[in-house]
């Protein structure tokens, strides 16, 4: 029988090392080993909420219900406070079947914790690794960490499941930043701009700059894979700050050869509103360039007002008031409130690809678009439907009435020498 270390409470399973040493001695003799790294998020929240003695009792049961009475488990070890490594045998169990397992086991603990204590939204994240013949332990906690950081703040899946594709995942967003400081110092951030389109001027009125840069290989990265990762590191404003200085260059080359001009619009993070000193750099550079402020439209997310929202007001209202455009993006992806929506100095509302392909599957979401956009409109915001790609999708959204749309119906994101040679010396 294999030697199994589960009758204990947490704070007396083995300690890693003995953890590691025990499971070696023993992983031979497993049928199909895996390795669980567990996390146990809002630990310090609950202690805050509930008081330390009840935070034992939760890492106990996290214990109990993953270890002690867990079938499928051997051997366990509280790595640190709120992590816990398992070793287990699936035995027959494929890996679906193994994170479907872990996935009961995640819910019942969760109902069990908010029977009790439901203030304290606890989460557990739950990374797995099927281990194969000659695998270190060391390098077997490193593929279940890889899995579990995999699906880290994702609510909605609390389980991820190790693959190589995942660690050349990993892999490839730890080569971000420097990528990222090379492109910097190379000036190999590129912008390109995608065009927004009247569809009652049957024109072109204005674009969005984006970021690209490429990663060793020569790849153009996505910005969903870079911005979260520059934001986390504080480092996103020197990417906004290359952007709007590419896309002000831009306006002041074609304002000097007489080509007619149109907004341009570049992204803010909430770390760049935070920053005044930023923002005056910002409002220093579009002086200097003798540009009209209107001609810059700012582009924030809803998660943005989901951090100091009178502060972030404040600094918009500035904004507006020097003449700078505000647009507020991915409306109906987030939270607010229309209550906060009325708070905010923007011009324009972006509605979210997501929630207008929702809305217009029906007559009930096409009802509740139509009545949106015009009660943005009678209070004075313009209003824009992002990812357009279709015509039939174009012909619902109009007849909802908005008729400003971006999509890949009309382009996509062009580098500056193609987008200049379609709409400004076309």
């Amino acid at each position: 029988m294999l030697f199994k270390v589960l009758e204990r409470k947490s704070e007396e399973l083995p300690s890693l090392e003995r953890f590691k040493m025990l499971g070696a001695k023993v992983v031979d003799e497993m049928d199909k080993p895996f390795l669980a790294s567990f996390n146990l998020r809002n630990l310090k929240y609950f202690n805050e909420i509930y008081g330390t003695e009840q935070g034992d009792w939760l890492i106990d049961l996290m214990v109990d219900y993953f270890c002690r009475s867990n079938k499928k488990a051997i051997l366990g070890s509280m790595s640190y406070a709120d992590h816990l490594l398992v070793l287990g045998e699936a035995g027959s169990m494929s890996g679906e079947e193994l994170k479907d397992f872990f996935r009961e086991i995640s819910d019942r603990f969760v109902a069990k914790v908010n029977e009790k204590h439901g203030r304290a939204s606890v989460h557990v994240e739950c990374g797995l690794y099927l281990m194969q013949p000659g695998d270190s332990f060391i390098y077997a906690q490193d593929n279940a960490r890889f899995a579990r950081r995999s699906i880290r703040h994702n609510y909605s899946d609390t389980i991820g499941f190790y693959s190589e594709q995942l660690r050349q995942k990993s892999v490839k967003k730890a080569s971000i930043i420097p990528n990222f400081e090379h492109a910097m110092d190379s000036d190999g951030i590129q912008v390109y701009l995608q065009p927004k389109y009247s569809v009652v001027e049957n024109k072109i009125i204005g674009a969005e700059a984006l970021s690209r840069f490429c990663d060793e290989d020569g790849e153009i990265l996505s910005p969903a894979m870079y911005v979260p990762i520059l934001e986390q590191a504080g480092i996103v404003s020197r990417l906004d700050y290359q952007v709007l200085e590419k896309s002000v260059f831009l306006l002041e080359k074609w304002k000097e050869e007489g080509k007619e001009l149109f907004p341009i619009s570049v992204n803010l993070s909430g770390i760049d509103l935070e920053d005044d000193e930023f923002i005056n750099q910002l409002d220093a550079l579009v002086e200097d360039a003798g540009i009209d402020k209107g001609l810059i439209e700012f582009e924030l997310t809803e998660t943005v007002l989901a951090k100091d929202l009178d502060s972030i007001i404040a600094k918009l209202r500035k904004l507006r008031e020097k003449g700078y455009r505000i647009a507020l993006d991915d409306f109906g992806s987030g939270y607010n409130s229309l209550y906060v929506l009325g708070q905010i100095p923007a011009n324009v509302i972006k509605f979210d690809r997501g929630f207008v392909l929702h809305s217009i599957q029906n007559q009930m979401g096409m009802t509740i678009l139509s009545n949106l956009v015009n009660t943005f409109k009678e209070v004075q915001f313009e209003v824009l439907c992002e990812g357009v790609e279709t015509e039939e999708e174009k012909q619902r959204i109009v007849s909802c009435g908005c008729e400003v749309i971006q999509g890949y119906l009309y382009d996509k994101p062009l580098q500056i020498h193609d987008f200049e040679k379609k709409y400004i010396y076309a």
